[in-house]
């Protein structure tokens, strides 16, 4: 599975420099909100410096992760384009540099600029795919599968030649839970599970994932109970 690419790396100087001319920068803190579910605003953004993440939350608090963003990429895009509420909340995981462009702004540089609109495009294609991939192993992977799959997503991109990857820094347990659906101590369970097959290993504060075949053929045939 290939690593899709930021929005911003793929735009020539010439509109970088454009939308610059037209947003506004502003800085967030770790953990603060920039976006919230249910928000009517349309605006589109971009993510200049830093990481965040798509999420929801239930009634409960229970975090419910989508996807981690890093600098280049855009978000708040759906709205811009359809004029809806909010779908997803997104939350800086780090100090991060937001720029936030006006919906009538974003909409007139995707009608005015063809390479724009079809970098949009293929962007929209990978997010579609990615929820499809997640629905179906939602629907159908035992909670074993569920991590496995998602620690191969995040090692995509990170594979040497020797068949491992490192991940650094090391997701937390409770972060990967948010992003499969289940609860932290599940998580824990499985990973001490896969260390002692010797598939992962913790090396300070990194992770590293060993033997990507073996792993890949696990998280299709692995049918352990939840």
């Amino acid at each position: 599975m290939s690593v899709s690419k930021a929005i911003l790396d793929q735009l020539p100087d010439s509109d970088i420099s454009l939308l610059a001319s037209k947003w506004v920068e502003r800085r967030y803190r770790a953990h603060q909100l920039v976006i919230e579910h249910g928000d009517s605003n349309c605006d589109v953004f971009f993510l200049l410096e830093g990481r965040a993440r798509v999420t929801l939350f239930t009634e409960a608090g229970k975090e419910v992760a989508y996807q981690e963003m890093g600098q280049g990429d855009i978000f708040g895009e759906l709205a811009g384009i359809d004029g809806k509420v909010r779908s997803a909340s997104i939350v800086a995981l780090e100090p991060a540099l937001v720029a936030r462009l006006p919906q009538g702004l974003f909409r007139d540089f995707v009608r005015s600029n063809p390479g724009f609109a079809w970098i949009l495009l293929e962007h929209l294609s990978d997010r579609l795919r990615r929820m499809t991939n997640r629905v179906y192993e939602f629907s159908t992977l035992m909670v074993r599968q569920r991590l496995i799959c998602e620690l191969l997503r995040r090692a995509e991109g990170k594979w040497g030649a020797d068949g491992a990857a490192l991940l650094d820094p090391a997701p937390t347990h409770v972060e990967l839970a948010a992003y499969i659906s289940t609860h932290r101590e599940a998580v824990s369970r499985e990973m001490s599970a896969l260390a002692k097959r010797r598939m992962i290993e913790k090396r300070g504060g990194s992770l590293v994932l060993l033997e990507r075949g073996t792993l890949e053929l696990l998280a299709g045939k692995e049918t352990d109970e939840e």
